[in-house]
């Protein structure tokens, strides 16, 4: 069975069981850290984070969750050498063959569209 098929078979358990409860964890640990700013942080890389995060929230709502997500995303790049190399492979490894965005797709949270400027 195909991952999807379970996750879809079993949807209410995975949303009020695993979800909810990890989102929570995520937004209440992550409001911990500092809030990144381009004032205080020092990377070229994690500046790039940020504009990509502020570009990020003008295409998609914004919930707590995304908030608490890309903060600990920035904060562990800035502070953390070991986060950001494994990060840098990462993004080093996504050109290849990765399926590119549709922005004219129908997508929940999206605020874009296929004629959006910024988006």
């Amino acid at each position: 069975m195909y991952l999807k098929n379970e996750m879809k078979d079993a949807i209410d358990y995975f949303v009020e069981q695993v979800n909810r409860p990890l989102a929570k964890v995520i937004v209440t640990l992550g409001g911990r850290y500092p809030e990144p700013t381009h004032e205080n942080v020092l990377h070229p890389n994690t500046h790039r984070l940020l504009d990509i995060r502020d570009k990020f929230f003008e295409c998609w709502e914004e919930t707590l969750l995304l908030k608490a997500l890309w903060k600990i995303l920035i904060v562990k790049y800035e502070h953390s050498p070991t986060w950001r190399n494994m990060l840098d492979w990462v993004i080093k490894e996504i050109p290849g063959d990765w399926k590119p965005f549709n922005p004219t797709r129908q997508m929940k949270c999206w605020k874009g569209g296929e004629d959006a400027k910024i988006c």
